[in-house]
């Protein structure tokens, strides 16, 4: 080969060797970008209470600036002790702004006033509904997931759930023993809400369906008699700190006609809000259905 063949050989292979090297360099970048992208989840400010146990579920602590005060209060919240770990507010947006969250989750009942503030200053405002089904409280659990980029987080805990929910609904009963939820004065819930479909899921016949109650409404202390259902199950916020509201289930009337009803008292932090704690609520009254 003369001296041009060796040089336009040399050439090439150079040239092929700086391509070669160019690439790499930009996959190498491309997954320093991603793997960065990846570990710089969005910081967050949960202004509402179920955003605020389902937030300590789902987010590395880094990603959290602050939860609502009530997240500090054993009768509304599951994870109490975790979060005191985090400093409150109490929804104010002056509360909020110093803080510079890259997302602010708020409830469906939030201050309209206060998410349009928030909004107006380029903040990113995203709505938990409330659950009122294991469908709706497992898409609330995917959708903050993906809020957060803790999706995978988030499909993993969803599918653990409902193969917990499948396995009580597979299980046959021989009998399903009649309950009434009963809160303070008499409000009740049926088989359209979340509680209900936890009775249900759980093996009780919910008594509340006998007199016509879909969703929500009233159970008068006379007509709880009538129904004589096996169990009543309360979740007093303040346990033995009694409001003449919650006294109506200690009524004299209902030892003197004879209702003889096991009194279920579940930790009001439980049925606040949806959650996975929802489904171990569904496995506790199922153990007691077990043992009527």
């Amino acid at each position: 080969m003369n001296v041009n063949g060796k040089l336009r050989g040399l050439t090439k292979m150079f040239g092929l060797g700086c391509l070669c090297i160019a690439v790499t360099l930009a996959d190498t970048y491309a997954s320093d970008a991603s793997s960065s992208a990846e570990l710089a989840k969005p910081t967050v400010v949960s202004i509402n209470l179920c955003a605020d146990q389902l937030t300590l579920v789902l987010a590395e602590p880094v990603q959290i600036l602050s939860l609502s005060h009530l997240s500090h209060e054993e009768g509304g919240s599951v994870y109490v002790d975790l979060a005191k770990r985090y400093p409150t507010n109490t929804g104010l947006v002056e509360q909020v702004l110093p803080l510079q969250p890259d997302i602010v989750i708020a409830g469906q009942y939030t201050s309209r006033y206060t998410l349009r503030m928030l909004e107006a200053v380029g903040l990113r405002v995203e709505i938990l509904p409330i659950a009122d089904s294991i469908e709706s409280m497992l898409g609330n659990i995917t959708n903050l997931s993906i809020w957060l980029g803790q999706s995978r987080k988030g499909e993993a805990l969803v599918k653990k759930l409902r193969q917990r929910v499948e396995a009580l609904s597979s299980e046959s009963l021989s009998h399903r023993p009649r309950a009434a939820v009963y809160d303070p004065n008499g409000y009740t819930v049926g088989e359209n809400s979340l509680r209900g479909e936890v009775l249900e899921l759980a093996g009780w016949h919910n008594v509340a369906s006998d007199v016509g109650i879909t969703r929500y409404g009233q159970i008068s202390l006379e007509t709880l008699l009538i129904l004589n259902p096996d169990a009543t199950i309360e979740s007093p916020y303040s346990p033995d700190t009694w409001s003449r509201a919650q006294a109506l289930s200690l009524h004299p009337a209902i030892k003197s006609r004879g209702l003889d009803a096991d009194v279920i008292q579940v930790p009001s932090a439980q049925t606040i809000c949806g959650g996975p704690w929802t489904v171990d609520l569904i496995e506790q009254l199922r153990l007691k259905v077990l043992r009527e």
